[in-house]
C-alpha cells in the first residue's frame, strides 16, 4: 500500500505543474514582443512555420524559468547576478531598438517596391533567438516564483519546482498557438499594427531601456 507521503508528493508535483501552466499563460497573454512576432511569422510564412517559431519561443521561456526557479537560491546568495542582468538589459534593448527600426524601414521599402522578401532561417531557431532577447524574463519569473513559494502556492521541494518549468513553457506555448491561429483575424483588424510591427517593437525596446535605466538609477 502506498504511503500518504507519496500521494502528498504527487499532489505537490501536479500543483507545481498547474501553477506553472497558469504562470506561462499570465506572462504571455497580453500582446507583446513575442506573441506579435508569432503573428507576424504566421502572416508572412504560414501557420506551420509560426507553430515552429512558437516552439522556439516557449523552449527558451522554459529554460529561463528553470534558471529563475531551480537556481533561485543562487540568485539570492549572489544578487549581483540579477543586477548585472538588469544593467546589461539597457544597451541590449537600445541595440534591439535600432535593429527592429532598421528592419521596419527595409520592410516598408520592400512593400513600396513590391518586393517579396523570402523568409530565411529555421523558424524554431529564430524563435529561440527572439525569446533570448527578452532577458528580463529571468528576474521577472524569479519574482513571480518567489511570491508563489512565499504564499505557499508552490512548494519549496525540488520536484514541484521542477514540474513548474514544463508547466510554464506549455502555458506560454498554448498562448502563442492561440495568437498564431488568430493571426489572420489580427492582421485584418489591426493591419496598420502588423504592417509596422518592427517600428512598434523598436519603440517598445526604447521604452523598456528608459524604464530600466530609471529603475536602476
Amino acid at each position: 500500500m502506498l504511503k500518504p507521503e507519496f500521494y502528498l508528493c504527487g499532489v505537490e508535483i501536479l500543483n507545481g505543474f498547474l501553477v506553472g501552466l497558469s504562470t506561462g499563460i499570465f506572462i504571455t497573454w497580453f500582446p507583446g514582443m513575442l506573441n506579435m512576432q508569432a503573428v507576424a511569422t504566421s502572416v508572412r510564412a504560414g501557420q506551420h512555420k509560426a507553430f515552429s517559431f512558437s516552439g522556439g519561443l516557449a523552449t527558451v521561456i522554459g529554460a529561463q524559468t528553470a534558471l529563475g526557479v531551480l537556481f533561485a537560491d543562487l540568485f539570492t546568495r549572489h544578487p549581483a547576478v540579477i543586477s548585472g542582468i538588469k544593467s546589461w538589459a539597457i544597451p541590449l534593448f537600445l541595440v534591439l531598438a535600432g535593429i527592429f527600426t532598421w528592419k521596419g524601414y527595409r520592410a516598408r521599402a520592400a512593400r513600396k517596391a513590391h518586393i517579396e522578401r523570402p523568409y530565411k532561417g529555421g523558424p524554431f531557431w529564430r524563435g529561440m533567438v527572439m525569446s533570448m532577447m527578452n532577458i528580463l524574463n529571468i528576474p521577472f519569473i524569479l519574482a513571480i516564483a518567489g511570491w508563489l513559494i512565499g504564499d505557499g502556492l508552490l512548494s519549496r521541494a525540488f520536484l514541484p519546482r521542477l514540474a513548474y518549468v514544463p508547466g510554464t513553457a506549455l502555458g506560454a506555448l498554448g498562448v502563442f498557438f492561440l495568437y498564431v491561429l488568430s493571426a489572420d483575424w489580427i492582421s485584418r483588424h489591426a493591419a496598420y499594427f502588423t504592417r509596422n510591427i518592427n517600428f512598434f517593437l523598436g519603440g517598445l525596446f526604447v521604452v523598456l531601456a528608459v524604464i530600466q535605466a530609471i529603475r536602476i538609477a
